[in-house]
């Protein structure tokens, strides 16, 4: 249930009965899905709606939210806002919107949106979330209708009032009882009796209106209440007005704006005048720097009901005050003066932050940082119109890093590319920006064309900080090219980046940049399956971070190290890891990393043998993410409850659960777990066939980076899958299972389906033919079992199509949706995103898969999608000297392994493999290990092939496989760099001279 968030209650609520009945009886309608309270500035709507929201609440399955809108200065904003109100982190691929409506879709749920006025070109979006979030209702408060034609309008008049002077038992008007509510706070002795006409007077001047009735008390600390009355008697005209414009609501409050303005001295005047160009809030040291507002200043003005007291010594204005100081800032001739005294001391605080975001006192900056972050955007965006580049100067690095390590992208983002929009004529802020630009959404983007953009700005960047010799925003942009190369599966090129990132910030004596380059150097090592290099970069990473308490990075070393020692079995070390982890994930209040802390000490358990303990921490990870649409953590818990479930043989919870962890964006480990609970799944249902699938995608899905522990963890699965065809073998991994001391397949000894599995096996084979292979399986290696395992089912997974590789997680989703028959806008109901969405990521497909429409894509050979930039690996011939499992897979390495099998050991290179060989041929500037039997296999290959290679450029086929068709040979040519040939063959040509350069740095392996 989504927590209850209603406006504060600081004083009594008064009157409005009628009003609240109404709203209620209309609120419950199942008609009314859009309730809007128009009304005056300054009319009691937001206190009304929160008063309303509050008698229904019970109603309401998932509770009412608040939404306080008047801080948000843009239309587009409206969106965060509301995830912000709801709790909802944006994480992973999709887009924001979607997002939110996966959080909104299934609750019974009110909004309150408050002061939508200035936010009308957002009303749209209103309209969508109605349509898609059935069991969403919006109450909102606006000065405008929202003109849509779900709208039920309920206008909002003053309180009553006495018509006349000579009124009796005035206490029963409900502007009389909100006056004497807020008199006696100044005044205890308050005498209605002896007061009624001056206050019948104050309260028909007022014509009901509730902010101007709490401020005529206000006046009540230093006049009396004939005092008041007679000072407000000029401008009644103005407060009487019901024209709803915008001038005219102005009018209807200055009255009593300009009452309380008369009662200031010149020196409260323009402190407050000058007060009114913050937003948000504001500190008693801001207003000092920005305003000259000493803290007696600031005392004086709340005791006149002028300012607000909050907390954390912080004040604030009502907004309608605060557009009423600045028509008199405007008056004094202020406003500019202020406002860039205000920009330049939000860029200065930011500034002064930058370094506090690096140091112990970080979660404290970010909060800090939160609170004033209205002020920082206004900076911001005054500094930007008005050309202030030292102030967005001063900005820009502290922003980058708040969005950072706040997961506050989106709008870090959306402010770069705003900014980016305008001409910048300093090109030195132009680099930066563009690098932080592209560098903020780091893994957020969706498809490859991004991610090549963003190569291309960091590449423009890069050039600027070189020419300006800013070694800082070099070692930035190398940094962010490694996570753009990361998000495209480029590991290989993306270590360069980061070891010269890692020099220049050591030189530059920048820890906290080193500690984030050194996590990255751990993080692509481990997927270039060198695990030493992974966990010492990892633990150096660690070991900068502590002192700095950089949570931050503290949690993704401690995470991944922890990860670690569950694939190296120590359980122990693993689990101080994880449970240090969660405690700094704790500290930061990140959901994501809670979960995901939660979901590595829940493994960790499995694997040990403590479901119970396993259980509790998979379902506190997936409570701490139930309302938010988080691909990237929520099936590493799935996947573990699946399993727990199939342990138990509860395979109808195991098929409930598998079904919520469908759509996910996982690393190689989150692959494993999904693909292993599958396959336990299977085997539980009965499916040898969708078992050994299962196995298969795993194995495919997650080489070259499978550590060779998590072959254990499906070898239960296998024996199941090759029960009917290779019982000798089954029996054998069956008797390893029982006789491994492995801590990781100890789940299988507690599995009743393994047990009758064993049974029956036994019962159907003759005593020799079982007892065996039981005792041979019972004394094979960890290793033995994997080489098996590989030769098993990689052979088969590898001739399946590798369409992950070279796809998006969305873009799978949506292909496997188009092979299924469904149109675009069946797929676009399903997935509950935008028709135009849908259309976009299908043209990314047919433009990948190189396919015109959706029925060339269906009627293509399978085989024709294996083509992506890195070759998957494939299994050694029999006949070949295997590669070293140790060796990080270059892509030369890659190319060796997608030899085919055939006649030969060698039987020639898939004509598929051209892309990769020529961008092997422009990338190899430097030395890199490369094993004797590669350099063999390829000029093996090469001699074999030759004839199939004319100078033209064209390749014939090769054992059977088709001829490439032009767009392929055209990408070579374009792929080609300056000087060189072009076509398919010339690329076929490189390759002797490229058997030249590596012979010298060949490594032949040992034996």
């Amino acid at each position: 249930m989504v927590d209850q968030h209603v406006l504060g209650r600081p004083t009594l609520f008064v009157g409005r009965t009628k009003e609240q009945a109404e709203l209620t009886v209309r609120l419950l309608r199942p008609d009314c899905r859009l309730l809007t309270i128009t009304g005056l500035g300054g009319s009691g709507k937001t206190r009304l709606a929160s008063e309303a929201a509050a008698s229904v609440a019970s109603q309401f399955a998932h509770g009412t939210v608040f939404v306080a809108l008047q801080p948000i200065p843009r239309a587009e904003l409206l969106v965060s806002a509301l995830a912000q109100a709801l709790g909802v982190l944006f994480y992973g691929e999709d887009d924001p919107y979607q997002q939110l409506l996966a959080f909104l879709v299934d609750k019974h749920l009110l909004l309150i949106l408050d002061n939508l006025e200035h936010l009308l070109d957002a009303v749209p979006i209103i309209s969508s979330l109605l349509a898609d979030a059935p069991g969403v209702t919006i109450l909102a408060t606006s000065r405008e209708a929202l003109h849509l034609q779900e709208e039920w309008l309920y206008p909002l008049q003053g309180l009553s009032t006495p018509p006349s002077v000579y009124s009796t038992q005035i206490e029963e008007y409900e502007a009389v009882q909100l006056f004497c509510s807020h008199a006696r706070r100044f005044q205890p002795m308050f005498d209605l009796a002896a007061e009624h006409e001056a206050v019948i007077h104050i309260c028909r001047m007022t014509a009901g209106l509730p902010l101007a009735i709490e401020l005529a008390a206000s006046w009540l600390k230093g006049l009396h209440t004939t005092q008041v009355a007679q000072a407000m008697q000029h401008n009644l005209d103005m407060l009487s007005t019901t024209t709803r414009n915008v001038e005219a609501r102005h009018r209807s409050l200055r009255a009593v704006f300009d009452q309380s303005w008369e009662l200031l001295t010149d020196s409260e005047r323009l402190t407050f005048a000058r007060l009114s160009v913050f937003r948000g809030g504001f500190t008693a040291a801001a207003a000092r720097e920005v305003a000259g507002a000493s803290f007696a200043d600031l005392a004086a003005l709340v005791e006149k009901s002028l300012l607000l007291r909050g907390a954390n010594d912080r004040f604030d204005i009502h907004e309608l005050l605060r557009q009423y100081g600045a028509e008199q800032l405007e008056a004094l001739g202020g406003t500019v003066e202020t406002q860039a005294s205000h920009s330049r001391s939000f860029a200065e605080l930011m500034h002064r932050y930058e370094a506090a975001l690096k140091q112990p006192q970080q979660l404290e900056t970010m909060r800090a940082i939160e609170r004033d972050v209205e002020n920082v955007r206004l900076a911001w965006d005054w500094s930007v119109q008005h050309g202030q580049t030292t102030n967005l100067h001063l900005m820009l690095n502290p922003l980058y890093l708040f969005g950072f390590l706040g997961s506050r992208h989106v709008e870090t983002i959306t402010i770069f590319q705003q900014t980016l929009a305008r001409p910048i004529a300093d090109q030195r802020l132009l680099g930066r920006l563009l690098a932080r630009r592209w560098g903020s959404l780091h893994w957020w983007l969706q498809s490859e064309a991004d991610y090549q953009e963003a190569l291309t700005s960091l590449e423009r960047a890069l050039v600027i900080a070189s020419a300006a010799a800013d070694d800082f925003e070099v070692a930035f942009c190398h940094l962010m090219a490694a996570y753009a190369l990361m998000g495209m599966r480029r590991p290989a090129e993306a270590v360069p980046h980061l070891e010269m990132s890692k020099v220049l910030f050591e030189a530059l004596g920048e820890p906290y940049y080193v500690c984030w380059v050194l996590s990255r150097l751990g993080y692509l090592y481990a997927a270039l399956n060198d695990p030493d290099k992974e966990i010492a970069y990892t633990e150096q990473s660690l070991e900068l971070a502590r002192p700095m308490q950089n949570r931050f990075a503290l949690f993704s070393c401690l995470y991944n190290l922890g990860s670690d020692y569950i694939l190296n079995g120590d359980y122990v070390t693993s689990n101080e890891y994880g449970a240090e982890a969660l405690q700094y994930a704790r500290d930061t209040g990140q959901v994501c990393q809670i979960s995901h802390a939660l979901s590595l000490l829940s493994l960790r358990a499995f694997c040990q043998g403590d479901y119970s303990a396993a259980q509790n921490y998979a379902d506190r990870s997936v409570s701490e993410t139930k309302d938010i649409l988080l691909l990237v953590v929520q099936p590493y818990s799935l996947a573990l409850l699946a399993l727990l479930a199939c342990l138990r043989e509860e395979y109808a919870e195991a098929v409930r659960i598998s079904e919520l962890s469908k759509r996910h964006s996982v690393n190689a480990m989150g692959f494993q777990l999904i693909s292993w609970a599958d396959a336990a799944l299977s085997c539980g249902l009965g499916r040898p066939t969708e078992v050994r699938a299962t196995i298969q995608s795993a194995l495919r899905l997650t080489a070259p980076t499978i550590h060779i522990a998590t072959f254990a963890w499906v070898v239960p699965c296998a024996a199941y899958a090759l029960a009917r065809s290779d019982a000798a073998n089954a029996v054998a991994l069956l008797g390893w299972v029982a006789a491994s001391p492995e801590s990781g397949v100890g789940w299988a000894r507690q599995w009743p389906l393994l047990e009758r599995l064993r049974a029956e096996l036994e019962a159907t084979l003759e005593p020799s033919l079982y007892q065996a292979p039981w005792e041979r399986g019972k004394a094979l290696s960890l290793e033995a079992i994997a080489s098996y395992l590989r030769q098993q089912f990689c052979a088969v997974a590898d001739a399946e199509p590798a369409e992950h590789f070279l796809l998006t997680a969305r873009e799978r989703e949506i292909l496997g949706l188009i092979a299924t028959g469904k149109t675009n806008p069946q797929i676009a109901e399903q997935l509950i995103i935008g028709a135009g969405t849908v259309k976009t990521h299908t043209l990314n497909i047919y433009r990948k898969l190189e396919v015109a429409n959706r029925t060339r894509r269906l009627c293509a050979p399978r085989r024709w999608v294996c083509c992506r930039t890195e070759p998957r690996p494939r299994p050694t011939p029999r006949s070949a000297t295997r590669v070293s499992p140790r060796l990080p897979i270059t892509p030369i390495g890659a190319v060796v392994y997608c030899i085919y099998e055939g006649d030969g050991p060698c039987s020639g290179l898939h004509p598929l493999l051209y892309r990769p060989v020529y961008r092997l041929v422009d990338t190899t500037g430097g030395t890199r290990p490369l094993l004797y039997a590669q350099l063999e296999a390829i000029r093996g290959a090469r001699t074999r092939s030759a004839s199939a290679a004319p100078e033209g450029g064209a390749h014939a086929p090769v054992h059977g496989y088709p001829r490439p068709h032009s767009g392929l040979d055209r990408r070579c040519r374009r792929a080609g760099p300056p000087g060189r040939p072009a076509g398919a063959g010339a690329v076929w040509r490189q390759i002797p001279a490229l058997l030249v350069e590596l012979e010298a740095v060949a490594v032949v392996p040992e034996g």
